[in-house]
């Protein structure tokens, strides 16, 4: 007896749907960071009214990053086992119970778990899958729909600030807590716009495939079906209710949780070689996003002056990711080994820049162009690893490298404060930065000379 199935051939950049995915992953990205842009702001006040150390509750807003980025892989695995809808329906509603029992609680240990606990693997469930929803639809377009979903990160940063400055002073910081969770739940409604799953969509390159199936292999699968109550022939009990039996399927599902976390891609060379170029510029990425202001204030401008740093950075980091998709609009298809090495050159001279110059217009450009190099790199790593792998795989791709950038960057924050408790300034963090983020052009290099040589 022969059965066969036929793969279906996806339709890329055709399917309109895939730009409600974008706005999906759009969604996803702002309140993940405008909640970490949020968390920043209420931190006196939280502070204060739990009669904590400012410390201790400005390691939960970092804690709660962390958490995030380290759960992809199991996010990633989780999403290909049980679909991606549901994962992401159950992120929604873990980022928004999260935020609402952290409004009513008394201590920084509830706060710790509710944010950590709750919204860290919540936003995870929410953002990874839906990036890789986003990857599914596009190909020749994926710059573009890249550039447009990732720009939710630095939007949702600049937005959250001064709105979450305004509801502090009518509510308090426990009633914009609660606000901020009915906002989060906005990615439940995101979760129920999902159609396609990647999970579930076969390879590019796979064809029609024919799977023989013989007497004792079809005879076996009958009676792997029976169940052992129904059934009191000694055959049967021999075929299922064995010991050996149980111990089989144990091990298939054992192998299939193993398959889904994809620990192959971690010998994958290509994929290695991109994952130590974004876990460098990621290194100085999470520690300047969180000490440009104080960096401002060092050089001598006031704090009026210093808060429009994360605003320039904003915007730069805004048309950072649209320089690339506006140039193959018009026909210019740059290569994108080139391009990431551009992006970082960008931010390791502009770091290099920093480090010395005072007057506020200066240090407001340069953070403007650390903003677009930033955006450049990252946006030509994006589309780098989206085709190193089929779109089944790419969750776990998005997963893998989470965790890994997720770790480079809390390491740069705190070598970044060692440096500036040595020193009592950041002139040498910023030297330190330029050096390590030019480091990524090495690997960019190699990643393209071995893709060259693999294809001869």
């Amino acid at each position: 007896m022969a059965s066969s199935r036929n793969a279906t051939t996806r339709q890329y950049d055709h399917d309109s749907w895939g730009w409600v995915m974008v706005a999906t992953a759009f969604t996803c990205l702002l309140v993940l960071y405008g909640n970490l842009k949020a968390l920043g702001v209420l931190l006196i006040p939280m502070t204060n009214d739990l009669a904590s150390d400012l410390w201790l509750v400005g390691w939960v807003a970092v804690l709660y990053d962390i958490m995030h980025n380290c759960v992809g892989p199991v996010v990633g695995a989780l999403s290909r086992l049980l679909g991606s809808r549901p994962m992401m329906v159950f992120g929604g509603l873990l980022t928004t119970l999260g935020f609402m029992l952290t409004s009513i609680s008394s201590n920084v240990f509830a706060v710790a778990v509710f944010i950590v606990g709750l919204s860290g693997i919540g936003t995870a469930c929410s953002t990874f899958i839906s990036l890789a929803l986003t990857a599914s639809y596009f190909k020749e377009k994926y710059p573009l729909a890249n550039g447009l979903s990732t720009m939710g990160g630095p939007i949702g940063m600049m937005a959250y600030g001064p709105v979450t400055q305004l509801l502090l002073g009518t509510y308090g910081w426990r009633g914009t807590m609660l606000l901020v969770g009915g906002i989060s739940f906005h990615l439940v409604a995101c979760a129920m716009l999902v159609r396609l799953d990647p999970s579930t969509s076969s390879p590019d390159n796979e064809q029609y495939q024919e799977v023989l199936v013989n007497d004792e292999d079809e005879n076996q699968s009958a009676g792997e079906g029976r169940d052992c109550t129904d059934d009191n022939t000694d055959n049967s009990k021999k075929s299922c209710c064995d010991p050996d039996h149980r111990q089989n399927r144990t091990g298939m599902c054992c192998r299939n949780i193993v398959k889904a976390i994809d620990m192959a891609l971690l010998i994958d060379v290509r994929f290695v070689l991109l994952l130590c170029a974004r876990c460098t510029v990621n290194f100085t990425y999470s520690a300047w996003v969180v000490y440009m202001v104080s960096h401002g204030q060092f050089q001598g401008l006031s704090e009026i002056q210093a808060s429009f740093l994360p605003t320039a950075f904003g915007v730069g980091n805004v048309i950072g990711k649209l320089v690339l998709p506006l140039l193959q609009q018009i026909g210019i298809k740059p290569s994108m080994t080139f391009w990431a090495c551009f992006g970082a050159g960008i931010v390791g001279v502009s770091f290099l820049l920093d480090a010395f110059i005072r007057p506020f217009i200066g240090q407001l450009a340069l953070t403007g162009f650390v903003g677009v190099g930033y955006g450049v790199v990252f946006q030509a790593l994006d589309v780098m690893v989206r085709f190193l792998v089929s779109d089944d795989r790419f969750v776990s791709v998005l997963g893998w490298q989470g965790m890994f950038a997720g770790i480079a960057g809390t390491l740069g924050g705190l070598i970044s404060g060692w440096i500036y408790e040595w020193t009592g300034g950041f002139s040498i963090v910023l030297c330190v930065f330029a050096g390590v983020t030019l480091l990524s052009i090495p690997f960019f290099v190699t990643e393209a000379l071995y893709a060259k040589r693999k294809k001869l």
